[in-house]
Parts: C-alpha cells; sequence; structure tokens
C-alpha cells in the first residue's frame, strides 16, 4: 500500500510547488510591475483610453507649482510639483481645505462645487498625496513639512490674506502645525478667520485604526503590503469601510485613478507613518488649539467607527469648551468618516450657518438627516 501511495504523493507535492511557484511568480509579477511615471495628472490621463470622468474634470481644474521639502532628509531630492485648485471668485471670502488619509483633495469635490458660488476656496494635494509628487527611495513625508508647504502655499501661491481653514483626517494634524507656524509670526502675513476640524483621529488613544491601516503602518508588513497593492484596491477597500452608503464604481474608479498616479500606493507605508508623528506631538498641538484665538468649530460624523465620537468629545472638554476664544461642536448622525463626500450640502450649510455667526440656529436639515449643533462654547 505505500508503494502505491508513493506515485499519488509525487503529484500532490507537484501540485503544491507548481501553486507556490505561481503565487511567487504572481507577486514577483506585481511587485516588479512598472508604474506610472507621468509628470502631471493631465499627461497621465491623456494616455489613457477612458480616463474616469470625474478625477480627469479634478485634474483639468488645477495646476502645478514648485515646492522643495526643507528636511534635512530630503536635501538630495529635486523640487517636487504639488497640484491645486482654487475655484469662485477671488473678492469672495475665502476657504482653504486641507485634506486626509489616503485620499486627496479630490474629497472636496462636491464641498467645493456647494462653496463656491458664495466662496473662494481652494484646495491642494499635500506630497505623495493626489495629483502631487509621490516620490520614494527614502523620501521622509512629514506633518511639519505639509504645515510649511501650507504656509508658503497661502502667502505665495494662493495669495490668500484671510480665510477659513477647513482640514479632515490627517489634515487636521497638518492644519494643528500649520497653528504652531501661526502662532509663531510676531507680525501674520495673513489671518485665520476660523478653523474648523472634521472627522480625524486628533488624539489616538482613541482611534479605533483598521486592520489595513496597522498592517501598512507596521515597519515589517507595511513594506511588503504597499508593494502589492495597487489603487483599485485601495479604492475599494475604503469605499467598504468609510462612507455611510455605497460608491458607485465610476467613483471608485476615480479614487483608483488618483492612487495609480505616480505609483501611489507604493508610498503608502510612508505616508501613513504620519501617525507616529501625530502620536509624538498631538498633546502640543491639541494644547495649541486650546491657547488658540482663532474661533474653532468641530463638525463630526457619527457613523465612524475609525475616529469614533469618542475623540471630538475628549477634544471638545479638554481644550475647548471652556476656553476664552469661542468654540462650536455639531454632530451629522447620517455621515461616517468621509463626511464632505456623504453630505456635501449639509456640510455647506453648516459652514455658511457657522461663519454668518448665527448663535441661534442649533440644527440644520439635510437630505437624509438633521445637524445639531451639541455644543456652542460660551
Amino acid at each position: 500500500m505505500c508503494a502505491s501511495m508513493k506515485p499519488s504523493m509525487k503529484r500532490i507535492l507537484l501540485i503544491i510547488l507548481a501553486v507556490l511557484f505561481s503565487a511567487i511568480a504572481g507577486i514577483t509579477l506585481i511587485v516588479l510591475r512598472p508604474g506610472d511615471t507621468s509628470p502631471s495628472c493631465q499627461a497621465y490621463y491623456a494616455g489613457m483610453k477612458n480616463p474616469p470622468a470625474a478625477a480627469l474634470a479634478w485634474c483639468q481644474a488645477g495646476e502645478y507649482f514648485s515646492w522643495e521639502s526643507v528636511l534635512p532628509e530630503n536635501a538630495d531630492f529635486e523640487a517636487l510639483s504639488i497640484f491645486h485648485v482654487c475655484q469662485g471668485n477671488p473678492d469672495d471670502p475665502a476657504i482653504l481645505m486641507i485634506h486626509g488619509y489616503p485620499t486627496s483633495s479630490f474629497d472636496y469635490v462636491e464641498l467645493v462645487q456647494a462653496l463656491s458660488e458664495d466662496h473662494y476656496v481652494c484646495a491642494l494635494d499635500t506630497p505623495g498625496y493626489g495629483f502631487s509628487d509621490k516620490p520614494k527611495d527614502g523620501y521622509e513625508y512629514s506633518i511639519f513639512d505639509d504645515a510649511r508647504l501650507v504656509d508658503v502655499y497661502i502667502r505665495d501661491v494662493a495669495g490668500l490674506d484671510e480665510f477659513t481653514l477647513l482640514t479632515h483626517d490627517k489634515g487636521d494634524s497638518v492644519g494643528l502645525a500649520l497653528l504652531q507656524i501661526y502662532q509663531a509670526y510676531i507680525e501674520k502675513p495673513y489671518t485665520i478667520n476660523h478653523h474648523v476640524i472634521t472627522n480625524g483621529n486628533i488624539y489616538l488613544p482613541l482611534a479605533q485604526l483598521t486592520r489595513g491601516q496597522k498592517a501598512l503602518l507596521n515597519p515589517t508588513s507595511g513594506p511588503i503590503l504597499s508593494s502589492l497593492l495597487n489603487g483599485t484596491m485601495l479604492a475599494s477597500g475604503i469605499a467598504e469601510q468609510v462612507f455611510a452608503q455605497p460608491l458607485p464604481q465610476s467613483e471608485i474608479d476615480a479614487y483608483a485613478s488618483i492612487f495609480d498616479y505616480q505609483d501611489g500606493v507604493k508610498v503608502q507605508h510612508a505616508i501613513i507613518k504620519y501617525l507616529n508623528e501625530r502620536a509624538k506631538n498631538e498633546v502640543a498641538w491639541l494644547q495649541t488649539l486650546a491657547s488658540s484665538d482663532i474661533p474653532t468649530t468641530i463638525i463630526w460624523g457619527e457613523l465612524d467607527a475609525v475616529a469614533p465620537l469618542a475623540v471630538p468629545d475628549d477634544v471638545w472638554g479638554k481644550y475647548l469648551e471652556n476656553r476664552e476664544t469661542p468654540a462650536t461642536y455639531w454632530r451629522i448622525p447620517c455621515a461616517d468618516h468621509y463626511l464632505q463626500v456623504d453630505e456635501p450640502a449639509l456640510i455647506a450649510n453648516i459652514l455658511r450657518t457657522t461663519l454668518s455667526n448665527d448663535p441661534a440656529t442649533v440644527a440644520i436639515e439635510g437630505v437624509a438627516c438633521q445637524a445639531v449643533r451639541i455644543h456652542p462654547s460660551p
């Protein structure tokens, strides 16, 4: 019986080896696949037969400017091409929007459309994101460097004399680091009229990071996972986890194409390390917020499982509720982490109410639900 089993065992072994070989070969092809190296999003989409319409339109609405990191670790890298969009009448009140991880200014497409009727709205992609350059080979991505970039952008590119600052997710950290730069100015080159903070893990001990985020952040698994991802995988993953309603395939395709621009999935481990920088500096950043003389508004989607309500509740109670400068806290029951995608019209109405200094309004009707003002400070 043993002799008769040998050929069968050999066949099984050969099958296993063949499967392993195919898997290794497939992984090798994925890791070594040629990535996009387009110099601009316009060139990138020009080479596509059927580019996603929404992403293409956002690309065509924007422009590039050149910026160089001041970090010593990046001294050997050339200046980067940074993508930005400004829409509306420059004479109208300005709003500057800073995006989160792992997406880009594209998150704000519908909100920009809703606000640009009576506001001048600008947004940019920080390095490693969206249509901005995504350097590899050891480039050091940094929240502080992003804040310096935004400071330069405000002064020298967008030319904003005064504006409302609106941030989301990782952009919340960039905004708080920018606030430190702003407070350090003896003579301020611009004025931040209002600071609006939306869903993001601004206090990590209360965060609920996904398994994917933890794997990408891990120094062992992160680089491997980044090398195996593609834009469709990443876009499909976030589409299932952080939006109140399933995204249509056209929108998933748009996000995927933006992730694939300059092979952006390969920098995911490098850019998610902002969480480590966040952990080291978050208390100092929140203390900066507490001492800020800029009126501040928190707007939060209640369905968020990654940055749950415990996060804004804690920040409100410890740093905003009892400070001297006014602050307000709004919740949206029907919105998830990407509240600006879930409820852009409702966000626009909250902003208009807030910026008009209307203290009487405590609820605003939206299509799917009502936004409620939880806490106005004295």
